[in-house]
């Protein structure tokens, strides 16, 4: 009877709803790439998980994460939300976090979404081009998640083969 009663928890705990904390390692983006085209389409999802409180894009946050883009390649970028609070999606210049990412110049036109509410919903797609080579932030310009580790990084690269997020 014990050893029917641990395999019945067993199996409860690996069906359904996860018990445990998600991290970036379960829910990778989703990554699209066409080189004969030069564009790449990824799906981000903000909130994912409860890694940094939720403050987080598929479970990374705190710049532990990097998508790397060839240089002149579009890149076309979803974002759901499965998080509790509103986020969005936006690609910044610079060395450091912006003090006020809100007002942060993007680093090419048209580098972000919308700010999508919690629970499921999508942003329409940013579409940009990668035209010039460096690394930027990924952040959410809502309130302090930015701040408070709500970002990964990108990076556009001259004379990359590939897209990678790692």
């Amino acid at each position: 009877m014990a050893a029917f009663l641990l395999a019945s928890v067993a199996l409860a705990q690996t069906s359904g709803t996860p018990t445990a904390p998600m991290t970036g390692m379960d829910m990778p983006p989703t990554i699209k790439a066409d080189s004969a085209n030069k564009t790449v389409r990824v799906t981000f999802v903000a909130g994912h998980g409860m890694n940094n409180n939720g403050l987080n894009y598929n479970g990374d946050a705190k710049g532990e994460k990097t998508l790397t883009v060839p240089l002149g390649w579009t890149v076309e970028v979803n974002l759901n939300n499965a998080g509790r609070m509103p986020h969005d999606f936006a690609v910044i210049a610079g060395s450091t976090l912006p003090a006020n990412p809100a007002t942060a110049r993007l680093a090419f036109p048209d580098a972000a979404t919308s700010i999508v509410p919690p629970a499921g919903a999508t942003a329409a797609p940013a579409k940009f081009m990668a035209n010039r080579p460096g690394t930027y932030f990924i952040l959410c310009r809502v309130g302090k998640h930015a701040q408070n580790g709500m970002y990964v990084k990108m990076q556009v690269v001259n004379g990359a083969k590939a897209v990678a997020y790692k």
